[in-house]
């Protein structure tokens, strides 16, 4: 892989202002790109087929922000850093495939890593607490945290209500999901330089055609073996400033590299 992208990431979150309407229809830019919500050629999901994704919509001072997230107890949802910081109120939709028809609950309280660094990405990684914890079942459930590293040529499945091109600008009606594979890291610098750390990793589509995550999908859960045995091994977290569609490798959070952080936190 020699092709070497600008090392511009771009937040794959969707923010807006309390002027525009509920549902986030722009994407905030910040030195890598961090998602906003969307997969790009994925397929739509089956009810319960995911129970551990929830959708967040993160209120700042001025700002509406929508991510993704994962339950990973009864109170308490794991996102990325990018989505929590500045936050000062969250709604969490959970138990369904659509926004529309999931629950919603409130936050309690929201984190953000104390080394969270928006300019690379580093320490991409938050939680939110839930005043009322969830009722579990067959649409509504928490998922594994991984507590050894993956590496290369490993399989993850990402879901996510984010838009379906570079040029969508609205959250898609129902959860999409899409398959990717793992990159080295090594691999992942001939793209953007020295600026992928140990706590990153990146994925590819691993066909000819181009699949990733990108705007809205921020702060949703990679999941190896999601049919099966589900277990979270890293984050949404950023995707390169040409666009998702453009075929360079899409970054994440690696959950266990912060697995003691979230036990010290969560007591998970």
């Amino acid at each position: 892989m020699n092709k070497m992208f600008p090392f511009a990431i771009i937040c794959l979150c969707v923010s807006s202002t309390w002027a525009l309407p509920s549902l986030i229809t722009h994407s905030r830019d910040v030195p890598f790109k961090f998602p906003g919500p969307r997969i790009i050629n994925g397929d739509p999901a089956s009810e319960g087929q995911f129970p551990w994704q929830v959708g967040l919509y993160i209120s700042g001072e001025n700002s509406l922000m929508f991510c993704g997230g994962s339950i990973i107890s009864e109170e308490w949802i794991l996102t990325a850093g990018h989505c929590t910081t500045g936050g000062v109120s969250a709604q969490v939709i959970s138990g369904s495939i659509s926004l529309d028809l999931g629950t919603t609950s409130n936050a309690s309280e929201i984190i953000v890593h104390e080394d969270f660094d928006p300019q690379i990405a580093a320490s991409d990684i938050g939680l939110i607490k839930l005043d009322t914890p969830l009722k579990f079942d067959e649409n509504t459930a928490a998922v594994g945290l991984a507590e050894e590293e993956l590496g290369a040529d490993v399989t993850f499945t990402i879901s996510g209500w984010g838009h379906v091109s570079d040029g969508s600008t609205e959250l898609t009606e129902v959860l999409n999901y899409v398959d990717l594979v793992t990159i080295s890291n090594d691999d992942c610098q001939g793209f953007y330089g020295n600026s992928i750390r140990p706590e990153m990793v990146c994925a590819t589509s691993g066909t000819d055609e181009t699949r990733s995550s990108c705007s809205g999908d921020s702060g949703g859960a990679a999941v190896v073996n999601a049919d099966s045995d589900p277990v979270q091994v890293a984050i949404v977290s950023f995707v390169s400033f040409t666009g998702c569609e453009m075929g360079a490798p899409s970054g994440y959070t690696r959950t266990a590299y912060f697995r003691d952080w979230i036990k010290d936190k969560t007591g998970i």
